[in-house]
């Protein structure tokens, strides 16, 4: 049991090519463009040129991409009488320690007329239904077909991630491509008059887990069913998740491929930030939120390929316990509920359970695991901004 997959799919979006209905998703990019301008020159609260909007953020996979899916409803009071509403959906798709990967905007029009039904990312459930309701199969679908779970996010929230990634892109002198991903982005410029909306996440304080089979089933969950590095493994080694068991050189070899390269050391505490802040949206689950905290603690007090930093993440419990999963933990077999409907997440869902069931039984990580790491130690000085900062420069 264990991953069967070594894909990191968050970043699963529709192509360009996918959309076959350009007459209609430029008119709605136009509209939302048009009620951008309008906002960013008066200045005035998001709710008056969009009046409902809602959010939502996956986890990341083993690459540090998630998603931000949004559903926009322009404000009727700025068309002309009799006009049907407009509204659409919008995606991004980020780095959490690099770029905005892709956007995408679905126009109203196209889910109620049943336009976009046939295409893989987009739920059929008929057409003639609300755009909360085409919003929510669509949010659903997403976490089904790439295996990240997602929750409830104020704009304020959101808008930091937005910006966040746009200061790393200005840092790494990327830049965003196209008329829809400027569009999609400008959303995220605006200020909400919704006391929902302008909810910042405050992180909790650091604290150290009560051991690591706890943090082992923590990276089992279902939203984490793709925080692993086997994207990273297969390169090296060429074969495929569970096929070889693990020994000290694959454990060492792995290690170093890992930490050689400063854009996977960058990734790493990043992954861990984001998954600290997903775990306070719409369930502020404090206790996981400063586990993962604290152990990012030691991996961000000197830069990026300082000797200091490699050696933080070598001994760390989280990098350890990601690279077996890609192993043959040779945990035997379970009969365990599993669920189809549900795609990857779904397969994520059993996986956890399996992992709960086997710990319960053995009380142990699985047998052929090698970890050499365990709950990181204090770290002097540190502190709560220290562990929640998200800029370019960290």
């Amino acid at each position: 049991m264990g991953k069967k997959s070594r894909k990191t799919s968050s970043s699963k979006n529709l192509s360009n090519s996918d959309r076959k209905n350009p007459a209609i998703l430029g008119s709605v990019v136009t509209a939302v463009a048009q009620s951008l301008k309008l906002a960013e020159e008066e200045k005035l609260p998001l709710e008056r040129y969009f009046s409902r909007h809602r959010h939502s953020v996956s986890s990341c996979d083993g690459d540090g991409a998630f998603n931000l899916i949004s559903l926009f409803v322009l404000n009727p009071r700025l068309m002309l009488p009799g006009t049907p509403e407009r509204s659409a959906i919008t995606t991004v798709c980020m780095r959490v320690h690099d770029n905005i990967r892709s956007t995408m905007i679905l126009p109203n029009d196209a889910f109620q007329n049943g336009m976009l039904q046939k295409l893989p990312l987009v739920e059929d459930i008929g057409p003639g239904k609300t755009m909360d309701e085409y919003y929510d199969a669509f949010v659903q679908n997403i976490q089904n077909s790439t295996g990240t779970g997602f929750r409830k996010a104020p704009y304020a929230h959101c808008k930091k991630l937005v910006n966040d990634c746009l200061l790393r892109m200005k840092t790494k002198k990327k830049v965003l491509v196209g008329k829809e991903e400027r569009t999609v982005v400008r959303l995220f410029g605006l200020e909400s008059e919704e006391h929902f909306h302008q909810q910042q996440i405050q992180l909790p304080r650091p604290a150290p887990a009560p051991d690591v089979d706890t943090l082992w089933l923590v990276l089992n969950r279902p939203e984490h069913y793709f925080f692993h590095v086997s994207s990273d493994l297969h390169d090296l080694f060429g074969f495929e998740c569970g096929e070889v068991v693990i020994d000290d050189e694959y454990f060492e070899r792995s290690l170093d491929y890992i930490l050689e390269d400063e854009y996977r050391q960058e990734r790493l505490p990043a992954m861990l930030n984001h998954a600290a802040n997903w775990h306070m949206l719409e369930g502020s689950e404090e206790e996981v939120a400063s586990w993962l905290l604290w152990e990012r603690q030691p991996m961000v007090l000197h830069p990026v390929g300082h000797p200091d930093t490699v050696d933080a993440m070598r001994n760390s419990i989280i990098l350890q316990l990601m690279i077996n999963k890609f192993f043959n933990g040779q945990t035997g077999e379970l009969l365990m509920h599993t669920f189809p409907a549900m795609n990857l997440y779904g397969s994520g869902i059993t996986n956890f359970l399996f992992y709960t069931r086997h710990l319960s039984i053995t009380g142990r990580l699985p047998p052929a695991f090698i970890v050499k790491a365990s709950v990181a130690e204090g770290v002097d000085g540190a502190s709560i901004s220290d562990s929640g900062d998200t800029s370019a420069e960290n």
